[in-house]
């Protein structure tokens, strides 16, 4: 789903786009290889005359796979992504990591942060296969920076919403979301993070907002961060934080903090609904800055008639 949003912003910034999946590319101006990631040879054939990669494929969170399998393909998926770019000179790879990483997302035992907002240098304690597949993938991509000099870029996507009509009409058109409305896709999803924050969250599915810590990201703000991983010349290896400067709650920051993380020592001033997932890192190596907010969106115009005027202020 978010692959047609970076297809637009690398077409936009005027970036010749090749798709390489198992379905035809949905843009406009892009080209499309049918294939696979498992399929090393497919890839090989296909990267020749690239300048770089962008690596989004995989399954996309636990209980959508065995354990056994959705670590194959993330992993060995990631390995045949960087083989095929050392066998055919491509210098870049930028690869689609998560927020799950640091093993906050879908833990199986409570974890507290060691500080607020969290960084790229707060420990990785993944409990779940999908986040220790994508930390795995990022020492993966580090291994290959260092062995064989291919610049590789690793982005913690933190929960990208697609808020804006025309985008996510065309986001529900593939992946999980096929079938879905763009208003089920609203309801299920984002009104339920905002309106029942303690409610039931399933596997599969998102997590809960509290293991988030509310984080959120706008996709064309993500879209962004890619294209800006692309377009870097400098970097060899870096892990990057990728999301909104804001939370995906009604309830200030501070609040949040007081409520669930009372004994955690916070590093800096989160007024209002900031963040407690810094970016801070991104903004400062690759000149990332989030453009927009949830809260002046198409969604948010979508769920001000479904409010309450209790609702308002949503317990955590």
């Amino acid at each position: 789903m978010l692959g047609g949003y970076i297809h637009r912003e690398l077409v936009k910034a005027g970036h010749a786009v090749t798709s390489y999946a198992r379905h035809a590319a949905s843009v406009e101006g892009a080209n499309s290889v049918i294939g696979d990631i498992v399929d090393l040879d497919r890839l090989k054939q296909a990267m020749p005359d690239h300048e770089a990669v962008i690596h989004l494929a995989g399954v996309t969170g636990p209980g959508r796979a065995t354990p056994e399998k959705l670590i194959h393909t993330n992993v060995m998926g990631t390995v045949h992504v960087l083989e095929a770019a050392r066998a055919t000179g491509v210098k870049k790879v930028v690869f689609a990591s998560s927020g799950a990483a640091t093993g906050f997302s879908f833990q199986r035992h409570e974890i507290l942060p060691r500080y607020l907002p969290i960084d790229e240098n707060h420990p990785t304690e993944p409990e779940d296969e999908y986040g220790l597949s994508k930390l795995l993938a990022e020492t993966t991509c580090k291994r290959y920076s260092m062995a064989f000099g291919i610049r590789t870029i690793c982005l913690r996507v933190n929960h990208a919403w697609y808020v804006d009509r025309e985008g996510a009409s065309i986001a529900i058109q593939r992946g999980w979301a096929k079938g879905l409305s763009v208003e089920d896709l609203w309801t299920g999803r984002y009104r339920k993070c905002l309106l029942e924050p303690e409610g039931t969250w399933p596997i599969p599915g998102p997590p809960s907002p509290r293991n988030l810590l509310w984080a959120v990201g706008d996709a064309r703000d993500v879209a962004q961060a890619f294209r800006l991983a692309v377009e870097d010349r400098e970097l060899l290896h870096e892990v990057f934080a990728i999301n909104s400067h804001e939370t995906c709650s009604f309830v200030p920051t501070r609040e949040l903090i007081a409520r669930y993380f009372a004994q955690v020592p916070v590093r800096t001033v989160l007024d209002g609904f900031a963040t407690l997932v810094s970016c801070e890192k991104a903004t400062r190596l690759l000149g990332y800055q989030p453009n927009y907010s949830w809260r002046t969106s198409d969604f948010r115009d979508w769920l001000n008639p479904h409010l309450r005027v209790e609702e308002q202020r949503i317990p955590g």
